[in-house]
């Protein structure tokens, strides 16, 4: 089974599907990407979830800078 990605450069609003690109392999010119694990159940709710998540990951910035995450508060 492959992992399907899902990426999105700087710059992109995300509102058209030309925007992103996809497929199973990891592609190194967009700069963050969505690695979804084929057969492990996911559903789109999980995934939505997740994203919340990451969200609120990344605005708190103790835990971004204890990561050592590259990103400008």
């Amino acid at each position: 089974m492959a992992d399907h990605f899902i990426s999105l450069n700087r710059g992109e609003s995300g509102f058209v599907q030309t925007d992103f690109t996809t497929g199973t392999s990891s592609t190194t010119a967009d700069g963050i990407e969505l690695r979804i694990k084929d057969g492990a159940g996911w559903t789109k709710n999980d995934a939505v979830n997740a994203l919340k998540a990451f969200q609120r990951f990344l605005e708190t910035a103790p835990w971004v800078a204890a990561a050592g995450i590259d990103v400008k508060l």
